[in-house]
């Protein structure tokens, strides 16, 4: 069943460790995944040794989490993350320990990690280690803290964030112990760092089971405790589907809102600035097709992908809109003469020449002139052909 190169780096890796007289499993998401019969690429070893002893163990190493025993063992050139046993500190802000202390017991490794189904491990004969019942949740599709699950939101108020998130990805359903811990721990999410929400956010936006996850964001009282005010708990969500797309979920979440903002939605929620860009553009694109169907100048200044995500977030948040096929959209852009300045057949340059004058504002003036009457076929796109009609229309 070790059938990847990861898979069969990280089975190196035990063997090389239990040689040396060390205990070492595979642990985590990867566990998790393989159990359940699914592609796993992101490979977890804990183990009983020292980072110093893993890195006298092994040729190859690098350095990326010392502090909390994680040495990088790269084997046939593959980098697989080994960590040492461990237990957390004190958590005082409600995300991070302390400090955490090595540890020789797998078990305790174990207590410490957030739900049943990441809590497995697997040693390198594929024998599954489960101390909390993780496969029986698994099987059941079901989302449950290891212990406690008020102590381990308390520990780290992310994971209220992170278990709404995996019932988005996975299709499952969260514990009712455990979602009753969440609704009383909500307000904990403010110790949360902005970043670390948004990439929970846009996990879910990437999402199989989006409205699922949105249906659990809202019923776990973590919706209201999202930074900002926005519409996160709009019953459109569960019409939206599963678009996969963060640009797009983004932009409905603005588009709820009765004056969409989406400069204000990327200052809260730290976009960059590239993405708060294209969710504006969204933004204008599906106003517009609102209104009508999209014109030439709109199927011309906006980008192919703009105007199909337009097109579909305006049948959900304006349910009586006339459909406009997908296909036509894509056709009519690329019947369009030019589909940008850059397909002129003209330059800078050649209105120099034509008009004996030195460069200017005004080449780019005659320039856009130029793009729109071409676009709107008022003139071949030649340069004879328009040298003659822009020579005509400044002389009259």
């Amino acid at each position: 069943m070790f059938t990847t190169e990861q898979w069969q780096a990280g089975k190196k890796i035990i063997e090389t460790l239990k040689k040396h007289g060390y205990e070492a499993v595979f642990v985590g998401g990867a566990v998790r995944d393989f159990v359940s019969h699914k592609e796993a690429n992101d490979i977890d070893i804990a183990t009983s040794a020292l980072p110093v002893e893993v890195k006298t163990i092994f040729k190859r190493t690098a350095d990326v989490g010392l502090a909390h025993g994680t040495v990088v063992v790269i084997e046939n050139r593959v980098p697989i993350e080994v960590t040492t046993f461990r237990t957390d500190g004190e958590y005082t802000d409600h995300r991070r320990p302390t400090d955490v202390k090595f540890v020789l017991s797998l078990d305790d490794d174990l207590k410490r990690r957030d739900f049943t189904m990441n809590a497995l491990a697997m040693n390198e004969s594929f024998e599954i280690i489960d101390l909390f019942e993780g496969q029986r949740d698994l099987k059941n599709g079901l989302i449950r803290t290891v212990g406690e699950p008020i102590d381990r939101f308390k520990e780290d108020a992310l994971r209220m964030l992170r278990a709404i998130r995996f019932t988005a990805q996975l299709g499952f359903t969260i514990e009712l112990n455990t979602l009753n811990a969440i609704k009383s721990c909500a307000s904990d999410l403010s110790y949360v760092s902005i970043e670390r929400i948004t990439a929970e956010l846009e996990k879910m936006w990437m999402s199989t089971n989006l409205d699922q996850g949105m249906i659990y964001l809202v019923k776990s009282n973590l919706a209201k405790q999202l930074p900002g005010d926005f519409p996160f708990t709009h019953k459109k969500w569960t019409q939206l589907g599963n678009p996969k797309n963060v640009l797009m979920c983004w932009a409905f979440l603005c588009l709820l809102q009765e004056t969409p903002n989406g400069s204000e939605l990327a200052r809260i929620f730290k976009l960059s600035k590239d993405l708060k860009q294209q969710i504006n553009q969204l933004i204008k694109a599906t106003q517009i097709r609102y209104e009508r169907l999209f014109s030439i100048d709109d199927l011309y200044h906006f980008d192919k992908n703009i105007l199909i995500h337009a097109e579909l977030l305006s049948r959900v948040v304006q349910s009586d809109i006339q459909p406009m096929p997908i296909d036509e959209i894509d056709k009519r852009k690329q019947s369009l003469p030019i589909q940008s300045i850059r397909d002129l057949e003209v330059s800078g340059q050649d209105l120099m020449e034509w008009f004996n004058k030195p460069s200017g504002p005004w080449i780019k003036e005659i320039l856009t002139q130029i793009e729109l009457a071409v676009l709107h076929q008022k003139v071949v796109n030649n340069p004879t052909t328009i040298k003659e009609w822009i020579m005509n229309e400044s002389n009259s």
